[in-house]
């Protein structure tokens, strides 16, 4: 089964939003699915804006870390572009209009979103913001995949929880190498940590849209549970020691019995 083609086949539509200067770099068809593309720049495309800010909003607001306009313009649109799916106005169910506070002039509405920016190492992409209002469709994780292959995404790095069920959506993608197992600095720091993921020069990506999966043939040395702090610390001290490294296997974010547990895998060095 292809994913994005699939989803196109219900009517969805593929869309990208950033600086016209960004929207001309782009893949313009990733997966055979045309963008539409749409230039964040100037005041005409003001709805657009609101709309992606009320969408990342209603996925992230409620643990407070829905995005300040200015992070949408400063770390987004400007030197990126948010690449995923949208509906016409008329096919939003009620409610969800009421939820998005559209106001009847939209020609069509963004139902999900996922972007990356560039880093400073060249094919090397910082993802963020993958969110989707409409739950059931597997829209999150085809932005994820249609914005990494428009962007010719070839690793990337993210930040997550421990205790995210986002987690085993990320994984589907290899396992994530932990760049940092604690950001105590974080808006969510008891367990928030940052990531690695090889795309393996963007092979991932084909697989994945075709319905494969990427399989991980290690065990995990240990179980981390996702409140467990002195275990993050520990495995914190010991990779920057350069004792080890370690890796979140698939699927990751566990429920069990009450806790959320995360397989991982530590390679000695």
């Amino acid at each position: 089964m292809h994913i994005i083609a699939s989803l196109l086949e219900e009517g969805f539509i593929p869309f990208a939003f950033g600086a016209q200067a960004n929207l001309d770099m782009l893949h313009p068809a990733p997966f055979g699915a045309a963008l539409r593309m749409i230039p964040s720049d100037g005041p005409d495309h003001l709805a657009m804006h609101r709309i992606i800010n009320r969408l990342n909003g209603l996925a992230y607001g409620g643990k407070d870390m829905g995005m300040p306009a200015w992070v949408q313009i400063d770390c987004g649109a400007l030197p990126s572009s948010f690449i995923g799916f949208a509906l016409p106005a008329e096919k939003i169910p009620d409610r969800l209009k009421w939820d998005m506070d559209l106001r009847g002039d939209e020609p069509f509405v963004p139902v999900a979103e996922a972007i990356s920016i560039p880093t400073a190492a060249p094919g090397v992409w910082t993802s963020y913001s993958m969110s989707t209002v409409i739950p059931g469709h597997k829209l999150g994780y085809a932005s994820k995949l249609m914005s990494l292959k428009a962007y010719g995404c070839r690793r990337t790095l993210g930040v997550a929880q421990f205790d995210n069920f986002a987690l085993r959506l990320h994984t589907r993608f290899g396992a994530l190498e932990i760049v940092e197992p604690r950001v105590p600095y974080h808006t969510c720091p008891t367990n928030t940590f940052t990531y690695a993921l090889d795309l393996r020069g963007g092979a991932v990506l084909d697989v994945l849209e075709r319905g494969g999966a990427m399989e991980d043939p290690r065990d995990p040395t240990f179980v981390l549970d996702a409140q467990d702090t002195d275990k993050m610390d520990w495995m914190a001290q010991r990779k920057q020691a350069g004792i080890a490294r370690y890796w979140l296997l698939p699927p990751g974010a566990d429920r069990s019995e009450g806790r959320v547990l995360n397989p991982i895998f530590e390679e000695l060095l």
